[in-house]
């Protein structure tokens, strides 16, 4: 009875890492350009800020996985949907991360949309469950929110707020908080082959951290991507291929102490148009 107690209490324990796992995974672009949320424009903004589908034009799939620090326990895998619509861009996400014994799945549908040439908004509702082997599931419900304004031709500005309500996963009687951060974060685009991103995330928890991702194109099909993260300190790389609807992008982070977080992600932008 004891070792079960045990073996329960360590694996509940698991809700904080496995809870902040869900809330990194960026997807393999945002993971190359230093872990930044705020800018994105390809399927896998669905996983950060919305905000960026609501410019999508076509119907969009995707599927990823990302292996953490080389550990199969803290995997995660994920699919992407993307409809846009004349009333908006709809999407939907399902993710989960974790093993047989502990592992967090999330679930969500947002909407974006234009308001007009310079501004775009979205918003996000998540339902996340975490399933612990031998003891009782939790629950939570909470929102994401972003929002991407033009500045200059080639500067934009951007926000993401992640978890503003602070919610937490529900075991019955006993709460554990979710991550709640902020992001803020501006795109210079001196040609439409360079971007260079300029982020700081403010976690409730934690210290401001500061990113910086650039993103370099060849041939408009071939991207090579980089960045750092300062909080902690992580050193990233990847990059991406177009072949006409098909793309296919890797993002790996060098973290000091606990090693290679590598991932990769391919989706497919159908020739349906809104």
């Amino acid at each position: 009875m004891v070792k079960k107690v045990s073996i329960v209490s360590c694996l509940l324990t698991c809700v904080f890492v496995l809870s902040a796992q869900v809330s990194d995974y960026d997807g393999p672009v945002n993971t190359a350009l230093g872990h930044t949320r705020v800018f994105d424009e390809s399927v896998w903004a669905g996983l950060n800020n919305v905000s960026n589908l609501a410019h999508h034009s076509h119907l969009s799939l995707g599927a990823g996985y990302q292996l953490r620090f080389n550990m199969t326990e803290l995997s995660t895998r994920a699919a992407v949907l993307t409809w846009p619509t004349q009333y908006g861009v709809f999407s939907g996400l399902v993710l989960q991360s974790g093993y047989s014994k502990s592992n967090i799945t999330r679930a969500g549908v947002s909407y974006s949309r234009l308001f007009g040439d310079f501004l775009a908004a979205g918003l996000q509702f998540n339902y996340l469950t975490h399933q612990v082997q031998g003891a009782r599931s939790g629950n939570a419900v909470y929102t994401s929110a972003g929002l991407l304004f033009s500045i200059t031709p080639n500067l934009d500005g951007g926000i993401f707020v992640h978890n503003p309500e602070q919610g937490k996963l529900n075991y019955g009687d006993e709460r554990y908080a979710l991550p709640t951060f902020f992001n803020a974060a501006c795109r210079f685009q001196p040609s439409s082959r360079i971007m260079l991103v300029l982020e700081v995330e403010k976690d409730l928890d934690n210290d401001v951290a500061y990113k910086l991702g650039l993103q370099l194109g060849f041939l408009d099909r071939l991207f090579v991507r980089g960045g750092i993260n300062a909080q902690p300190v992580e050193m990233t790389f990847g990059g991406g291929y177009e072949l006409g609807g098909l793309s296919i992008d890797v993002g790996f982070a060098h973290h000091q102490q606990l090693g290679l977080t590598s991932g990769a992600g391919i989706s497919y932008r159908f020739n349906k148009k809104r």
